[in-house]
């Protein structure tokens, strides 16, 4: 018997999840509060222009804003068709930033590609390719499927491509939401553990092999150990946070911004909303981010397919997932990855591809409702569908 599912197509119907929109777009507010406070003194300094860059992020939150709430009108069923197409083109992009000449190198990493006046990040398409490849996969075939193994292939090969430039923060996320796919799915625990473990031995090669990466570590046990170079940036950071105290110093008056705190706008924006608007507003941060994941887990569960279930859960795993990450760098309980906040932090790429993301999930949580019978086949595992 053939391990591919063929998969009833229901009728693509509700309303938009409100509470997640506002979720969302409270997230995105602070967000652009938070950019403008942060990168005033730089703006000010390399433009003229305190708000140079708080425009330049607005411009890109009302595209992808536009992005979210077309995507979510669009049934995300219809994605499935666009699955290999999307990665095979997130790939093809990913490798133009190895050819010298057509890639952006920025601190010692290159991860852009330059359009004109544009720059964008083909490794946060990466992100939503790999979610989308993998969820159209696992919905039609069982885990152990040369198609999934295809799959798989792909996404590890855009994760050596993502390490290689170098940016292994961005290579973990793209591994996690493989991986948490792959367990959702319903992969053996013990294989999946060996999995990991493996993995997880190449990346401490890699790292050891690497100096700066090697320090990173080494500052994050002990950074007063080089306080000067690889443990500045968490320094400041806590630095930042321990000023912030319960209620803050206040909007704009943050002092580690100014030219203390390195990439005060992006990666360590979060320790800047900690200073200026402390515990009271770190936590709001958190709870926004939790009630993302609750609405986005609740969209999972009540998807009328096992496409829309598991896109729902990559989606909502990658976003909070990210953003978890983030926080526990910028507060020392991880080392340095380089990883940006979803919806805060500054970039362009970040903020279009993470809503459009929020999309995919929208669009899921309108497909909710009673399942005729005809429809609970779509819901079932591959297993069940041949018990």
């Amino acid at each position: 018997m053939s391990s591919k599912i063929s998969s009833a197509t229901p009728e693509f119907r509700g309303a938009i999840d409100r509470t997640l929109v506002g979720v969302v777009l409270s997230l995105c507010g602070f967000g652009l509060m938070a950019v403008y406070s942060a990168s005033a003194p730089e703006a000010q300094q390399f433009f003229q222009d305190s708000t140079a860059l708080l425009r330049k992020q607005t411009i890109f939150f009302v595209i992808g804003l536009f992005s979210m709430f077309t995507i979510s009108r669009y049934d995300y069923r219809r994605l499935k068709k666009f699955a290999w197409p999307l990665a095979i083109a997130s790939l093809f992009l990913l490798c133009l930033t190895l050819v010298p000449g057509l890639s952006v190198t920025t601190m010692g990493s290159t991860r852009w590609l330059c359009l004109g006046p544009l720059q964008f990040q083909p490794s946060e398409m990466c992100k939503v390719a790999t979610i989308i490849l993998l969820a159209s996969g696992l919905s039609k075939y069982f885990w152990w499927h040369r198609q999934i193994f295809c799959r798989i292939a792909v996404v590890l090969i855009m994760a050596a491509i993502v390490v290689k430039q170098p940016d292994l923060g961005t290579a973990s996320m793209i591994m996690s939401s493989l991986l948490i796919l792959i367990f959702a799915s319903g992969t053996n625990s013990l294989l999946l553990l060996a999995s990991l473990a493996g993995g997880a031995t190449l990346v401490w090669h890699h790292i050891q092999k690497t100096p700066y990466q090697m320090a990173r570590i080494e500052t994050w046990l002990n950074p007063y150990l080089h306080p000067q170079k690889e443990g500045w940036n968490i320094i400041q950071a806590q630095y930042a946070i321990a000023s912030g105290g319960i209620w803050g110093l206040g909007f704009g008056r943050s002092l580690q911004k100014l030219y203390y705190l390195p990439v005060q706008h992006a990666d360590f924006i979060f320790a800047v909303v900690a200073e200026e608007f402390g515990l009271v507003g770190c936590s709001l941060i958190v709870g926004l981010f939790a009630l993302f994941g609750y609405h986005g887990f609740k969209a999972a569960l009540a998807a009328r397919t096992l496409f829309g279930r598991f896109l729902a859960i990559g989606i909502t795993s990658a976003i909070c997932t990210q953003a978890m990450v983030n926080m526990m760098v910028t507060t020392g309980l991880l080392p340095v990855t380089g990883i940006t906040l979803p919806f805060i932090s500054y970039g362009g790429t970040s903020i279009v591809i993470t809503l459009s993301m929020v999309g995919i999930l929208l669009s899921v949580s309108r497909d909710r409702g009673v399942l005729a019978e005809d429809e609970e086949h779509d819901l079932q595992h591959p297993a069940e569908r041949l018990a």
